[in-house]
């Protein structure tokens, strides 16, 4: 993408009045997210900072609404690292604040402890700031529960909701909610209340719905 600048190594994400929403999100919950802030009339910005290098994710990202998209190839990388990630999110953080939008989403592909630089991006203090809710998916009950405990323990974050496939089945939500005592919902069949969830969450005011024309 052209008069795209190099991730910088020691800039800070510029502070403006945006809410930044990431996660380890399936790229399915990710649209619903963005779609639900579309339909309620926010402007969305999206990016993917981390994981395998598929256009189709933020593709799909504005296909549910986004009004700009970035993907950490835009800037010539291949598979993000520790080293590499945190430069490259500060830099699209940046980035996608250009054009005031309500929110930037991003996705945080691959794990809590996985070898692309997410553990890495979180410890960054700057950025850490510039995160107003994070959302996490879990396999299970099970990545749930070391999920929320590892954001909690060692990034000092506390998660917006859980989804993923722990959300499955009302068990896996209950579980989550009672144990944890942190929202859940499935994207796939509750989209619109997890975004719900987060714009409230976020405290943003948003117009009335969009409607659609069939």
């Amino acid at each position: 993408m052209p008069g795209l600048r190099p991730p910088s190594l020691t800039a800070s994400p510029r502070r403006s009045p945006f809410r930044a929403v990431s996660g380890w999100i399936r790229t399915a919950a990710a649209c619903a997210i963005v779609s639900r802030m579309r339909h309620r009339g926010l402007n969305v910005h999206a990016f993917k900072a981390t994981g395998v290098s598929l256009r189709r994710d933020i593709l799909a990202m504005e296909d549910a609404g986004a009004r700009r998209s970035l993907i950490f190839t835009d800037f010539g990388v291949m598979t993000t690292t520790a080293a590499s990630g945190p430069a490259l999110t500060r830099t699209m953080l940046t980035e996608m604040t250009q054009g005031k939008p309500d929110v930037v989403v991003f996705e945080l592909g691959d794990g809590l402890l996985g070898a692309y630089g997410v553990e890495a991006i979180l410890s960054a203090p700057d950025i850490a700031k510039a995160l107003t809710a994070v959302i996490l998916s879990a396999n299970d009950p099970v990545a749930a529960w070391g999920g929320v405990k590892l954001l909690r323990e060692r990034f000092h974050i506390e998660p917006c909701a859980v989804t993923g496939p722990a959300t499955d089945n009302a068990v896996g939500v209950n579980i989550i909610k009672d144990q944890m005592g942190v929202s859940a919902f499935n994207a796939i069949t509750a989209g619109a209340a997890l975004g719900d969830h987060i714009i409230e969450r976020l405290g943003l005011a948003t117009q009335a719905p969009l409607a659609v024309a069939e």
